[in-house]
């Protein structure tokens, strides 16, 4: 000990700030490394829900977008199956009126051959 004394090392100052040193280390490391450790661990947790969160977005409007190009398509289809089927009906219900034309015709022309021989 003589030769800290004789450098002019307080030896008793020296033990104190070690001490202090230590005291001083332990509560920075409880009360102030941890919980920032903990902070940014919790931190990059939520960054990598947050960029899964927006992963699942993009891949869910991607499908949404492939569903309504589906919807429209399959729409589209309808409508011109529907168009097909209403010139059908079209073409049937005329087809229909014109025989019934023809058979009136042919009622009226009866009878007005039954009316001149009547007469």
């Amino acid at each position: 000990m003589g030769l800290l004394g004789d450098l002019g090392i307080d030896v008793r100052l020296l033990i104190a700030q070690i001490i202090n040193f230590g005291l001083l280390l332990f509560l920075l490391s409880r009360f102030v490394y941890e919980p920032a450790m903990k902070r940014i661990e919790e931190d990059e947790a939520a960054e990598g829900k947050l960029k899964e969160l927006e992963k699942q977005t993009t891949e869910f409007e991607e499908r949404k977008k492939a569903e309504n190009l589906k919807a429209k398509r399959r729409t589209r289809e309808m409508l011109k199956e529907a168009e097909g089927i209403a010139e059908k009906i079209q073409a049937q219900a005329r087809q229909e009126a014109e025989t019934e034309k023809q058979a009136i015709i042919a009622q009226i022309q009866a009878r007005l051959k039954e009316i001149e021989n009547a007469d």
